[in-house]
């Protein structure tokens, strides 16, 4: 688990409580090198990492390579990995259902929204050397990778060759590229152009409607869940949620409480 940490300490807390508690104990937390002098300091109950100075919320593309690359060498075995924003929070681990069944039919990568679409990348073909056959969208705030896409990534060097490439490119900056974050186009189009499949939980539309499962799979871009009319009992990952007392943290936070554990019982949680 990749954890993108650069604003709120008891935001990240609560997200990794959450973490601990539905997804696992391996989980690295990347620091915006702007926030590092303060962060390092605090107590973390996980390893952390000083990541590039970036100092801006959209497209921390170079921290995100650099925490993929570091999680896939520091747990080479894992059957998929995860990147989180701070603002993202598990409620539930019924998302591992969905993981085994998108093992079973050779899906890559799973998210929201997912879509072909348009953007500019031809950086990334002349690093890959090839054209994409198409370009592919995924919301940034939570994405997951197969084991296979990750060590394909790892067996054409990606990771190194991607932070060379963009070594002199600083706050977001791509170019040519028009989008809020190029992870969200990044890593969908090379999944698909290397063979994988992509996997879509629900989708938020331009009508600002809910399509797919997003009564589980809640997430989207902005804006923020409305506690009154979004806090679907069922949910499994929920985004955005931006303030340790917004009252949907709130709750979650009491259900994790209920075992007196930082990590709940199978038992705890069908009773809660």
């Amino acid at each position: 688990m990749l954890l993108n940490g650069h604003s709120d300490y008891a935001l990240i807390i609560d997200t990794i409580d959450s973490i601990f508690t539905h997804v696992s104990r391996n989980v690295l937390l990347v620091i915006d090198g702007v926030k590092w002098d303060y962060f390092e300091l605090l107590s973390m109950p996980v390893d952390k990492l000083c990541g590039f100075r970036h100092g801006v919320a959209k497209s921390p593309y170079r921290n995100v390579a650099l925490g993929l690359q570091n999680v896939a060498e520091q747990w080479p075995k894992a059957d998929w990995y995860c990147y989180v924003e701070e603002d993202v929070l598990f409620t539930s681990d019924r998302f591992k259902a969905n993981l085994k069944m998108a093992d079973d039919r050779g899906v890559w990568m799973l998210g929201n929204d997912g879509r072909v679409d348009e953007a500019q990348l031809a950086m990334i073909e002349s690093l890959i050397g090839e054209e994409f056959r198409s370009v592919y969208y995924l919301l940034g705030c939570c994405q997951f990778f197969s084991g296979s896409f990750m060590k394909k990534l790892l067996e054409i060097d990606f990771f190194n060759k991607f932070l060379s490439l963009t070594n002199g490119f600083d706050r977001g900056y791509f170019p040519s590229y028009n989008g809020y974050d190029i992870n969200e186009h990044l890593y969908p189009s090379l999944c698909r152009q290397f063979g994988g499949n992509v996997g879509v939980f629900a989708t938020w539309d331009e009508k600002q409607e809910w399509h797919g499962a997003y009564e589980y799979f809640p997430m989207r871009w902005q804006p923020e869940l409305d506690p009154e009319t979004e806090n679907f009992p069922n949910a499994s990952i929920m985004h955005p949620l931006k303030s340790y007392d917004h009252p949907i943290r709130k709750h979650h936070r009491e259900r994790r409480k209920k075992c007196n554990s930082t990590l709940m019982s199978e038992e705890c949680l069908a009773s809660s």
